[in-house]
């Protein structure tokens, strides 16, 4: 219940934002951390799409020695220690169980949350528009290259991703961890994220039309890391 309690105050949030033309996003705040909810998180089965993951470059040991479980080692202090608290790798479920409900044998690959991660509400993916503007701190976990991004440091249990996203893709961003500040305005979409990966979720997210590194090119965002 308190992760649902969580989606919701992210919904009002939201409604608050959406007044028929695109919302100017607020400064960025972490979201309040755990004590995250002890019921299990159920295996989803629908609404869910299949995606091919390759596997990284062995640039550390991996928990159970595979790499879709994520790294074995997670660092103790700074940031990234600071957006893990909270996170429980599989939650209740062993490796076989976890991998049984997530990995998709057929794609090699995730299944993701279909469409794009957003909370459903009968239905229909809970999102509105917004203008991130200059100043804000943006981030995310995993290559870089995608389309999504979150207030910086947001607890990593609110992303609900994969636990992969953290292993280290290049030497340059230790545990896939990327940081970006704002530097010309633009647009995405915004709303809470869907459970999932045995992660209560709850946590915003934005999805840009073009990929983050394109945005870095047309000088809308700004790496700082």
């Amino acid at each position: 219940m308190r992760a649902l309690r969580h989606v919701f105050l992210v919904l009002g949030a939201l409604l608050l934002l959406c007044t028929g033309a695109p919302a100017v996003a607020q400064p960025t705040a972490p979201s309040v951390a755990a004590p995250y909810p002890k019921e299990p998180v159920p295996c989803p089965t629908t609404d869910r799409v299949g995606a091919r993951t390759p596997p990284p470059a062995p640039f550390q040991k991996y928990y159970e020695d595979d790499w879709r479980l994520g790294p074995a080692q997670l660092p103790r202090s700074g940031p990234i220690a600071e957006m893990l608290k909270g996170w429980e790798r599989l939650d209740h479920l062993s490796s076989t169980e976890f991998l049984d409900c997530y990995w998709n044998d057929e794609t090699s690959g995730w299944w993701f949350p279909d469409p794009d991660g957003w909370v459903l509400i009968n239905g229909t993916p809970l999102h509105v528009t917004v203008t991130l503007q200059p100043g804000q701190k943006l981030d995310l976990f995993g290559s870089g290259f995608g389309h999504f991004l979150a207030p910086a440091g947001t607890p990593f249990a609110e992303r609900a991703l994969p636990p992969s996203n953290l292993n280290t893709l290049d030497s340059a961003f230790p545990f896939g961890y990327h940081l970006y500040e704002v530097v010309e305005p633009f647009t995405a979409e915004a709303g809470p994220i869907r459970p999932w990966f045995a992660q209560p979720g709850g946590g915003l997210q934005y999805l840009t039309t073009p990929s983050i590194p394109q945005l870095v090119a047309a000088g809308n965002l700004r790496p700082l890391n």
